[in-house]
């Protein structure tokens, strides 16, 4: 079976010919002809053959494809270092081990007060007692730091100096469970029961599940091998990651840069998202690139009085004209060339063999240089789908949130009394923006749109650098305030490596397709059986819509890579009700993060 490679030619090109006078190579082919004849009763079959497509064009066209979407060989450790696959026989210990975790409310709030002061962080000191108790050896081999009071950092000393230390991480907080949905709940959302197949509750998926992979991953190294590391491994857990990430991930980034320095680490692996099955192919799917972020504090002041005179619109009612006006006018679907989904699209166009056919031929256009074809890709790829919906039922389209920047009215706080007109009025407005954005482009827009309105309704406007007033001596209704809510907005992502040429990648894809063509149910022994293109792991870029503590570490490295090795449907119900994780995906999360640690370990390329 060829596999294909990074470096092979996207497309057919022209070759160089031989310097050939047209009698010669006309003497040559009658000779052949002549020969032929001689060898066979039918030359004209054999010419006819020779000269034929073997197959569709489609399916030359995902030849041809692959070579843009090399793939990295699998590896493994070698198993007289270390059976990875031994984890298997611990599967009840992890499951407790779990379950242990879940089972300890570390719910965060967005506006939360200092460590001491506020007791809703008091409940991390009892997490780290249980972290303590659950994994002994790791306390006892590794160098545990507490950080900013909640913030937890491990390391693992490495033997040699010189090999930059791999940095693995993931965040004790959990999302809180309101208490009017808990009666929705199949399981108590902190009972961590399991149920044979699903251990469930807040926090088993996001991101309990990433946490207690790395540290059961590195428990069963130390209890079971003679594993010492020549590259220092960090753990880095933050502690409010779903709040934004503002104390614990910061805390760390700082701790961390004052001893190793910028551009210290070789890579760093985060949650993100996993292993999909789309279009009839799996693939591994890393984020290599996040969203940025703003979040709008869009504020109406108006004046009050009774409520027995109101005026034609109160200023709930100029609020709701002015969030209309906002969702009136989404952000465009884009897609340019340095987007992962463009790199996805020409993984799957290669690899998917159910991708739809006016999916597949847009891209292929793409790639030869058809520029109105790929200016219309990203509206062929939202007719497309991807597939079964991986959204909620309460959500939009998840093809059109991967192409854009997004915008979600979450918030809206005004009036205090039946019989007053409300004074002031606050909207907090969530955008998520696309890697063909910024934060300036986002406010700009903001404000143009706004100002429209504005004028329409007789109110002055200020924010992000911009101020409008109606003119002198004509009634103002009122004013608009534009500002960040929480903190300052956050730009897209620097983009990380997924071609071939970067060592990172290669040792990240190497391990998963590795850990994934020897999983149980394909291979007897824990070794690497060879699998089809069909049949294996294709690993490809891909983007999270939402942002991880990595945002916080951009310092330390660019190859950044947000990936869970499970598949998205063993892991179900984040941020809301009936949260669980299949126990078999979990078990083969810490085998992955052991294959990981070790393969690292062992190279010098990064």
């Amino acid at each position: 079976m060829v596999k294909s490679s990074s470096l092979e030619p996207l497309l057919p090109h022209n070759q160089t010919s031989h310097s050939r006078s047209s009698k010669t190579s006309i003497a040559v082919l009658i000779s052949l002809f002549g020969l032929l004849t001689l060898l066979s009763p039918s030359p004209l079959s054999i010419l006819t053959s020779a000269f034929s497509h073997p197959s569709s064009s489609s399916e030359l066209d995902s030849v041809a494809l692959r070579g843009s979407c090399g793939q990295a060989k699998p590896i493994l450790p070698p198993s007289d270092q270390h059976n990875i696959s031994s984890v298997w026989e611990y599967k009840d210990e992890i499951v407790k081990w779990h379950q242990g975790a879940i089972k300890i409310p570390t719910e965060v709030f967005d506006e939360m007060g200092e460590p001491g002061e506020d007791k809703r962080w008091d409940i991390f000191a009892d997490f780290h007692k249980y972290l303590e108790k659950a994994y002994p050896l790791v306390h006892k081999h590794l160098q545990r730091t507490v950080v900013d009071t909640t913030a937890l950092v491990y390391e693992w000393v490495g033997t040699d100096e010189s090999l930059k230390p791999l940095f693995l991480t993931a965040h004790q907080d959990v999302v809180p469970v309101l208490p009017d949905t808990v009666y929705q709940w199949e399981q108590p959302p902190f009972g961590a029961v399991y149920d044979g197949t699903y251990i469930w509750g807040r926090g088993s998926n996001d991101d309990k599940s990433g946490l207690t992979a790395v540290m059961a991953s590195i428990e069963l190294l130390l209890s079971t091998s003679d594993f010492k590391p020549r590259r220092t491994i960090i753990l880095g857990f933050g502690s409010d990651e779903e709040a934004g990430g503002q104390r614990g991930a910061p805390a760390i980034r700082d701790w961390l840069l004052e001893k190793y320095g910028a551009d210290s680490f070789s890579l760093i692996v985060d949650e993100g998202s996993g292993m999909q099955t789309v279009w009839g192919q799996t693939f591994g799917l890393p984020a290599v690139a996040e969203k940025g972020k703003l979040n709008l504090n869009l504020t109406v002041s108006t004046l009050g009085g009774h409520s027995s005179v109101p005026p034609p619109h109160t200023n709930i009612g100029l609020t709701a004209r002015l969030i209309t006006a906002l969702e009136d006018n989404p952000n465009p679907i884009e897609l340019e060339k340095k987007s992962p989904i463009w790199g996805f699209l020409q993984c799957a166009a290669g690899y998917a063999a159910d991708i739809p056919e006016s999916l597949k031929e847009s891209t292929v256009k793409s790639i030869k240089g058809d520029k109105k074809a790929f200016k219309e890709l990203p509206e062929t790829f939202v007719k497309a789908g991807l597939g079964e919906s991986r959204t909620g039922p309460g959500q939009g389209n998840g093809v059109q949130s991967l192409l854009s920047t997004t915008q979600a009215v979450d918030i809206i706080n005004g009036g205090v009394k039946v019989n007053a007109l409300p004074e002031v009025v606050t909207t907090i407005v969530n955008y998520r923006i696309d890697v063909s954005s910024s934060v300036q482009a986002l406010q700009d827009r903001i404000f143009s749109i706004l100002q429209s309105k504005a004028e329409e309704l007789s109110l002055s406007i200020s924010g992000f650098g911009h101020s409008w007033s109606p003119p002198s001596g004509t009634f103002v209704r009122g004013s608009i305030s534009l500002t960040p809510a929480f903190e300052e907005g956050l730009d897209p992502a620097p983009i990380s490596p997924t071609d071939l040429g970067s060592a990172a990648w290669r040792l990240l894809a190497g391990t998963s397709r590795g850990v994934y063509a020897s999983r149980p149910e394909v291979s007897k022994d824990g070794k690497i059986v060879d699998l089809s293109d069909e049949e294996g792991l294709v690993m490809a870029p891909f983007m999270s819509t939402g942002n991880t503590d990595t945002r916080r570490y951009w310092d330390f490295t660019n190859n950044i890579y947000r990936w869970r090795y499970f598949p998205d449907e063993d892991g179900q119900g984040a941020h809301t009700i009936n949260e669980r994780i299949s126990a078999d995906a979990l078990v083969e999360f810490v085998r992955f993060y052991q294959a990981l640690i070790l393969v690292v370990d062992a190279s010098n390329e990064v």
